[in-house]
């Protein structure tokens, strides 16, 4: 029995450790993020990014002792943090396009002109499926009407 109870504490301690180490930690932030960027101010994209920053130099300080599922983990998140810093950045960017008065004209002209090309980078690059690149590629021109 006493076996047992160790085998069972040392599993639980196995799993709670891997748990603290960094890929689980950028995940579980990265997943925080997604969750929440609607609603993030600068401070809270500051405080966030210096978060992010921290665990991926952890993560690559102590890469030799990561499992392959772990470098997956982390590589997946880092690549979804990305992704949601440009959609972000788009969205501030439409932000300032709006704000820029005079010159919505000529923004608004370049953007029938190249919609596809701007509509197939938010598909290739950043990875969204085509709904998700025609509602950001829509509030782009919304945004510039």
């Amino acid at each position: 029995m006493r076996k047992y109870l160790i085998l069972v504490v040392m599993a639980l301690m196995t799993v709670s450790c891997a748990s603290l180490r960094a890929p689980a930690r950028l995940n579980r932030l990265v997943n925080r993020v997604e969750r929440n960027a609607d609603r993030y101010r600068p401070s809270d994209w500051s405080r966030v990014n210096r978060k992010y920053e921290n665990l991926v130099q952890e993560y690559i300080e102590r890469y030799r002792t990561y499992t392959i599922a772990e470098k997956r983990t982390a590589m997946d998140a880092i690549g979804r943090y990305h992704a949601l810093l440009v959609e972000h950045g788009i969205k501030e960017g439409v932000g300032i396009i709006g704000s820029l008065g005079a010159y919505v004209g000529g923004l608004r002209d370049v953007l029938k002109q190249d919609a596809g090309a701007v509509e197939d980078f938010i598909r290739n690059v950043l990875g969204k499926d085509p709904s998700e690149a025609s509602r950001l590629m829509k509030q782009l021109q919304d945004a510039v009407k």
